[in-house]
């Protein structure tokens, strides 16, 4: 992983951790690498953590991702950005931390916020803030010709199986995506 590089595409992307968790733990963060090719993405120190809090090996993997990097999030103006996140996201004990540093982050820098959380792309989205979810990179990158359908739905599985929640069962990727108009 890159580290403290601030974003140099025209559309970086702010990933959560969902995303990075669940292809860390399903040995596929290679592959979701792979489909934002071309866009600068980065995290934060605070997701970092909550993926260490939820799976060490995970975290180590995502530690090894060179298309990944870690922006700093200590200067004056970010910290009272993120004063305004928090009030915003609701933010309690460490719920919704690291989906309130990369809103506070995106307010600051742009970017598109990489959230799977439903009640934070609202949030994030009712203040004008770009979001796309894990399913939403996925379906660009097949309609970018960059993975096939197949394909995508072969990662899709082994997410679920991974225990990412997904808005339908294992094997209704290409269905879901179909009735949703995201493929073509």
């Amino acid at each position: 992983m890159r580290g403290d590089r601030l974003p140099h595409s025209p559309d970086p992307l702010l990933f959560d951790a969902s995303p990075l968790l669940h292809s860390a733990k399903v040995d596929r963060l290679d592959v979701l690498g792979g489909l934002v090719k071309g866009h600068t993405c980065f995290t934060t120190r605070s997701v970092l953590d909550e993926i260490k809090r939820n799976d060490p090996l995970a975290y180590a993997e995502v530690g090894r991702a060179a298309w990944l990097s870690v922006v700093q999030t200590d200067s004056l103006e970010f910290l009272v950005a993120y004063g305004r996140w928090s009030s915003r996201m609701g933010l309690t004990d460490d719920h919704n931390v690291g989906e309130t540093m990369l809103c506070a982050y995106a307010e600051l820098h742009g970017g598109t916020l990489v959230l799977d959380d439903k009640q934070a792309r609202r949030t994030a989205g009712s203040y004008g803030l770009h979001v796309k979810g894990t399913l939403g990179l996925i379906t660009d990158a097949c309609r970018g010709g960059h993975v096939t359908v197949v394909g995508a739905s072969m990662l899709v599985d082994e997410l679920h199986a991974s225990g990412m929640r997904l808005p339908f069962p294992r094997g209704g990727f290409e269905g879901w995506a179909r009735y949703k108009g995201l493929l073509e």
